[in-house]
């Protein structure tokens, strides 16, 4: 039975931030969990709608962490994500003469309704899930369930559960019953909300032919112990490949070692840190400070190659503990 995931990005936050104390999620086991929830035996697609705000987003923003947050979801085994524009629109206040703004993206609804049918019309899956309990929502769960597939509706403990999408729904998941299984706790120093990604997605893994359900769980995701030279390697090719994912910006150190996911790379942040301070030790690995004051790391260059306009590095120097 194949399962197809629907994240309503706003509603979903809005659920989690009200009644799961922000408490970070591991999106791996989240969707694990979801498929065995609902009978299923793999995992078809998880697509990821949200607005953001156009226009570059500022180091240490709200939307800085969101892109990141965004970056590493997409990565994921299975997971799709869908970004749309967020105009800012306002309106006076005829009493107090005041301008008020708020922003509002009018593509998220209507293209997750078209995505839900026409993956339904060519049986794309068999069962849906849709993490979202807005009314707007129903016409396209009842139009599935017309198509002969199943569809659940999950919120977080009914927050935003209307009551024409639960009577269309063929049952309600409360994901407050995931977090024992899909929680985790913040990382040693990274407790402050405001500094840290919205939600945190679990590690990207490799899924085997053989898998089943083909999602992946805690106790198959588990790094393969490597000696210090290979795991050497292996970070060095997750620096290059963070790096060939953000081509305009940069590679934060604490980014990297606390938050950035590879299926091969040791998840111990201790452990990173010690073979990143092996690499700049071997002068392959450097470290410099960005134009903001961010620590930040880069393969190292060959001496023909240009310096990045965007710093001056300093001699290579191992990272803070």
């Amino acid at each position: 039975m194949k399962v197809a995931l629907f994240f309503d990005g706003k509603n979903f936050y809005s659920g989690w931030r009200e009644r799961a104390g922000r408490q970070p999620l591991d999106f791996t086991a989240l969707s694990r969990w979801l498929v065995k929830r609902v009978g299923g035996s793999v995992l078809w697609g998880a697509y990821y709608y949200t607005g953001i705000e156009s226009g570059p987003s500022q180091p240490g923003t709200g939307q800085a962490a969101l892109t990141s947050f965004l970056d590493n979801l997409e990565m994921l085994p299975g997971y799709f994500v869908q970004r749309f524009t967020r105009r800012t629109k306002s309106y006076h206040c005829r009493e107090c003469s005041a301008e008020n703004y708020y922003t509002q993206e009018n593509e998220v609804d209507t293209t997750m309704v078209a995505d839900m049918l026409r993956l339904a019309a060519v049986g794309a899956f068999d069962i849906l899930v849709l993490m979202s309990g807005d009314a707007d929502h129903a016409p396209a769960v009842e139009g599935v369930r017309a198509l002969g597939r199943q569809a659940y509706v999950a919120t977080w403990g009914g927050i935003g559960l209307s009551r024409r999408i639960r009577r269309a729904a063929f049952d309600h998941i409360d994901l407050m019953e995931a977090l024992g299984e899909c929680g985790r706790q913040w990382p040693a120093g990274e407790g402050d909300e405001s500094s840290a990604p919205i939600l945190v997605p679990g590690a990207a893994r490799e899924m085997g032919p053989n898998s089943s359900p083909n999602i992946v769980g805690a106790e198959e995701s588990l790094p393969v112990a490597h000696s210090e030279d290979a795991a050497a390697e292996i970070l060095l090719d997750e620096v290059r490949r963070a790096e060939s994912k953000f081509p305009a910006g940069y590679v934060g150190v604490n980014f990297f070692v606390t938050r950035w996911q590879g299926s091969q790379l040791d998840p111990d942040p201790e452990v990173r840190r010690r073979l990143i301070d092996r690499l700049v030790r071997e002068e392959r690995v450097e470290i410099y400070t960005t134009e903001d004051g961010t620590k930040a790391m880069r393969v190292k260059r060959s001496p023909a190659s240009a310096q990045s306009p965007r710093s001056v590095p300093p001699p290579s120097v191992g990272i803070e503990h």
